[in-house]
């Protein structure tokens, strides 16, 4: 009897779960922590000038060096450390597929972005998962992070976590990165919206490995665009296996663009800041606990209704939203979006 194509795939991987964000359409889309507003239109007819000129029959071979290059500038860091990536996804998946064999054990917080402990456990590690939540509340144990570290290969986290919001202070993040023996990854996806910066650690800190993108601030999520900044002899190694002309050179046009923007950022980021203090004073008045969040979401928990339930009818109501075990999380949108979401709630929670 001939075996059926499936039970090739390495067993590692056949009793996992895909990653798979909600794709329901909805009039407000609060569920995927995406970027309130799109780009300038003037940036855009500029930046759709330019792409037109390009020859689009040849390799983007140097495009990529060139947005590492601009990159380094920017952050002040040797271009040497600097990888860039379909996404920082990409650049997490490529230094798991580097560094972890079969039996590496893993570390990360519990809750956090599940495509942490899934692109590990599909590599065959041993992830190790270290609670978050203390009592009422969720922060980062950085001591329990550190024992859990002692046999790891990496300790792999986000700052600001997501689905919580959770963000390491400075002084958290030093004693982490003094403490892990191991490699220590953060992504810093949100960092932009909590004014986090751990660059400086990585002059004395070479086993730490920080992430960004281009997917949230910056408004580019369509266009994947991501870093990884680390000590150069790591990425010598990683880009021994990284694959070729990873990024196309549209996406490297826009995103140079972009890092000479940076008031662009900050005029999105100050919104959102006002906009998620605004909408987390308006749930705590209706009896909401909401959780402390350094990102542009929310995690909010109520005891009216079963989550589930609660998130049914707000989507009933045109007002998409994520779902978790812990709670329901809410994407800080536009202030019409925003307002509809409120109202939708109210509504719901009278």
């Amino acid at each position: 009897m001939s075996r059926p194509p499936e039970s090739f795939v390495r067993e590692t991987i056949r009793p996992l779960a895909a990653y798979a964000p909600p794709r329901d359409p909805a009039p407000v889309p609060l569920h995927l922590n995406e970027s309130p507003s799109d780009l300038p239109d003037d940036l855009k007819r500029e930046l759709s000038a330019r792409i037109e000129a390009m020859d689009w029959s040849k390799y983007p071979i140097t495009d990529g060096a060139r947005l590492a290059a601009d990159l380094a500038q920017a952050y002040g860091v040797d271009p040497a450390g600097v990888l860039v990536g379909n996404g920082s996804n990409e650049l997490l998946q490529l230094l798991l597929f580097a560094c972890v064999e079969p039996g590496d054990q893993v570390v990360v917080a519990s809750p956090s972005f599940s495509l942490y402990g899934l692109q590990a456990a599909a590599l065959g590690a041993r992830v190790v998962e270290v609670p978050l939540r203390a009592g009422n509340e969720f922060r980062f144990p950085v001591q329990a992070l550190i024992a859990a570290s002692r046999e790891a290969k990496l300790v792999l986290i986000g700052s600001p976590n997501n689905p919580t919001g959770t963000t390491l202070t400075p002084a958290q993040a030093e004693e982490l990165a003094a403490g892990v023996p191991c490699l220590l990854g953060i992504d810093e996806a949100y960092r932009d919206f909590c004014g986090q910066d751990f660059l400086p650690l990585l002059a004395g800190n070479p086993r730490l490995v920080l992430f960004r993108t281009f997917s949230k601030a910056l408004a580019a999520a369509s266009l994947r665009a991501g870093c990884m900044i680390a000590a150069p002899a790591l990425c010598a190694e990683l880009r021994k296996i990284q694959l070729p002309y990873n990024l196309s050179a549209l996406t490297c046009l826009v995103a140079r663009e972009l890092i000479k923007r940076p008031d662009l950022v900050a005029g999105r980021t100050a919104l959102v800041r006002e906009e998620r203090e605004r909408v987390a004073r308006a749930m705590r008045e209706l009896g909401i606990t909401v959780h402390a969040s350094g990102a542009n979401f929310l995690l909010f928990e109520q005891t009216r209704r079963p989550p589930q339930e609660l998130h049914a009818a707000l989507f009933r109501r045109g007002v998409l939203i994520r779902s978790y075990p812990i709670g329901l999380r809410v994407s800080i949108g536009t202030p019409a979006n925003n307002d509809a979401f409120l109202a939708a709630l109210r509504a719901e929670l009278p």
